[in-house]
């Protein structure tokens, strides 16, 4: 393989994992979404049992259902403020099934504000998860792109002041190798080092 050949290899699989990695960072953003599912998952079922207490009082009926939902719910507090609206429920949906009316108002409103806050959550949640990662993949995305710009112009100035000047001095003593000893390197090029080592081989190819 011929140098200049070797060093786009080298700049290829440069950018090439870096790629890799992005790609990789945008998928693992990606797996923010089960479990915002999950959260939401958990707020579904606080809504569910907000939904059967509130048909159970409203019905004054069925008051196992209601104590069986109440307790689930308990067990599936994921947002602030879900316990004390539960314990103030708890404390009120008794005389609320007996016919009071204050504690029957007050049990429905507060079951509304269970399930409220559940809605709220989700809401919320979606919007967080969404910014994050669009944040996220931005990042991600902005040091790849700015490597890839970067990478590919220093390879262009590198392959200006050096690569092709490197492989038109090989080129030259290949010629001359062969036979060609008209072939002689170019009276200008983009280093002064270089041009110092051309003129150098052309003057060395003349006295032959």
């Amino acid at each position: 393989m011929k140098f200049s050949g070797k060093i786009y290899l080298y700049f290829i699989i440069l950018l090439t994992c870096s790629t890799i990695i992005t790609i990789a960072g945008i998928y693992g953003f990606q797996q923010l979404e089960p479990a915002i599912k999950l959260l939401n998952s958990s707020n579904t079922q606080s809504l569910y049992y907000a939904e059967q207490m509130l048909t159970s009082i409203s019905a004054k009926k069925n008051l196992k259902q209601f104590e069986k939902n109440l307790h689930l719910a308990g067990e599936n507090v994921t947002e602030d403020g879900e316990r004390n609206v539960l314990d103030q429920i708890a404390l009120e949906y008794l005389p609320a099934f007996e016919g009071n009316k204050i504690f029957e108002e007050q049990t429905i409103n507060d079951i509304a504000e269970l399930a409220k806050i559940n809605r709220l959550a989700m809401e919320q949640a979606g919007a967080k998860a969404k910014r994050q990662q669009a944040v996220g993949i931005w990042i991600i995305i902005f040091p790849s792109v700015f490597i890839w710009i970067i990478g590919l112009a220093f390879l262009k100035r590198l392959d200006r002041i050096f690569i092709k000047p490197v492989q038109e001095l090989n080129d030259v003593v290949f010629e001359y190798n062969k036979g060609n000893h008209m072939r002689r390197c170019p009276s200008v090029t983009a280093s002064k080092d270089l041009q110092k080592l051309y003129d150098g081989i052309n003057t060395i190819l003349d006295d032959k």
